[in-house]
């Protein structure tokens, strides 16, 4: 997967991402950024829901980084 670096989005490593919010960093389907989001190495979320989950931007950020995304 070739990740669209850098990111020259508006993030504060603060800022709150849901799955659509990772799938549109990483111009992806929403259905394919569950499926990253649900692997036991990415990031644990911040904040949990019935419906939804929420990680902190900068976690994701990091993540991506460190190339975990192409494995």
């Amino acid at each position: 997967m070739t990740l669209p670096f850098p990111y020259d989005g508006d993030m504060a490593e603060d800022d709150l991402w849901t799955t659509a919010d990772v799938a549109s960093r990483l111009t992806i389907s929403v259905e394919r950024a569950r499926r990253l989001c649900s692997r036991d190495d990415f990031p644990q979320p911040v904040e949990s829901a019935p419906y939804f989950d929420r990680w902190r931007a900068g976690d994701v950020e990091a993540w991506l980084l460190d190339g975990r995304a192409d494995h």
